[in-house]
């Protein structure tokens, strides 16, 4: 008897364990949302196009204090940078800092702190925001190089980590969370 109910038991044991094709209950919104992209634009992001350069850089338009500007976006840099050279044109006053600055390809580089500036990436506008000066010698000589544009900064952490960023590399659509 026991030869004959072990065979029956597991047959009906393996039957169980076999998982079946389910209806999904999860929903992270209350109404259904064809893609992340919806979503996110449905909790407050904007969406700004980027460019992938040949360097690998990606890039994207702006403006400081309402002039055009051209910049890379860099995770790794823990402040937004802006160019030296272009405190002028970008009508920006400045301090010198007491710390220096180093970057992939400087290091001791003197840093400027500028205050009450306006940027705008997309549709996002930031005011009286502090950001900082520094020669980016080092990055315009390698884009010249390569036959690309010159850049005018750096998008960096701070404000990446600010307006609580989301990157999709597939699409080149960086992911901004607007001002509360």
């Amino acid at each position: 008897m026991k030869k004959i109910l072990l065979p029956i038991f597991l047959s009906i044991f393996l039957s169980n364990c076999t998982e079946k094709p389910k209806e999904s209950s999860f929903s992270y919104h209350p109404k259904q949302l064809s893609s992340l992209s919806e979503y996110l634009l449905e909790s407050g992001y904007s969406q700004i196009q980027m460019e992938k350069e040949k360097s690998g850089h990606l890039h994207l338009k702006g403006k400081i204090n309402g002039v055009e500007a051209n910049f890379i976006l860099d995770t790794g840099a823990g402040l937004t940078i802006i160019e030296t050279k272009r405190k002028n044109k970008f009508k920006m006053k400045s301090n010198a800092a007491e710390s220096t600055g180093t970057g992939a390809g400087g290091a001791n580089l003197r840093i400027e702190n500028s205050k009450n500036n306006t940027i705008e990436i997309g549709n996002i506008k930031l005011e009286n925001y502090q950001l900082a000066l520094m020669t980016l010698n080092h990055v315009n000589t390698a884009f010249t190089s390569l036959g690309i544009k010159e850049t005018d900064g750096i998008i960096g952490a701070d404000i990446l980590s600010d307006q609580e960023a989301i990157i999709d590399y597939t699409n080149l659509i960086l992911y901004l969370k607007n001002s509360k």
